[in-house]
């Protein structure tokens, strides 16, 4: 690479060709530095090429005697602290997001109360579309079977099977924690 002073002053005039050659002889390096720091190398990578889109945003204002390896490894150090920090925060947040789910599913659930689990299946149920909620209610609640339900419908059998396993998989989903609560008692 020429010399460093001159890659510099073609930094600071936007010389895009300075940029590549630059790019091209610290990038593999910069993520190996990352990857010190980061979990995955996709990681290493992120915050490489960030810090050359950085670069090249503030290259004009480099001062003529500056260190290219210098500032970049500086750069790369800076934002993998930055994003172990940001980490960091999120998984406390998660964290608490967690706990404070878990204590609203145990005070919201008492699973000892079967009247509170009707009412919670209930409300599911009501959740569902229209004609999903009706054949299931006709299926679980009249004991109507499947051909019943289509012939009172005037729909086809095919109709009422799509839409019970609709059904019965949304309420699956959306009454988990009344499973997981039955499950640790």
């Amino acid at each position: 690479m020429e010399n460093e002073e001159v890659i510099v002053n073609r930094l600071i005039n936007k010389d895009k060709r300075a940029f590549e050659l630059v790019f091209n002889q610290y990038y593999n390096v910069m993520v190996l530095y990352a990857s010190r720091f980061m979990d995955t190398r996709a990681e290493a990578e992120e915050i490489a090429q960030d810090v050359f889109v950085k670069f090249w945003e503030k290259c004009e204002s480099l001062s003529e005697d500056s260190s290219i390896k210098s500032y970049l490894y500086r750069s790369v150090h800076n934002s993998c602290l930055n994003s172990i920090k940001h980490d960091k925060v999120k998984d406390g947040y998660r964290q608490h997001v967690i706990h404070v789910m878990e204590s609203s599913y145990q005070t919201e659930i008492d699973e000892n109360d079967p009247d509170v689990i009707r009412e919670r299946i209930h409300k599911e149920i009501d959740k569902l579309p229209p004609r999903c909620a009706e054949i299931f209610k006709l299926s679980r609640f009249e004991g109507l079977k499947y051909q019943e339900i289509a012939d009172h419908l005037s729909i086809s059998v095919k109709t009422v099977e799509v839409q019970m396993g609709k059904a019965l998989k949304v309420l699956r989903e959306s009454l988990q924690d009344l499973k997981n609560l039955r499950d640790a008692s």
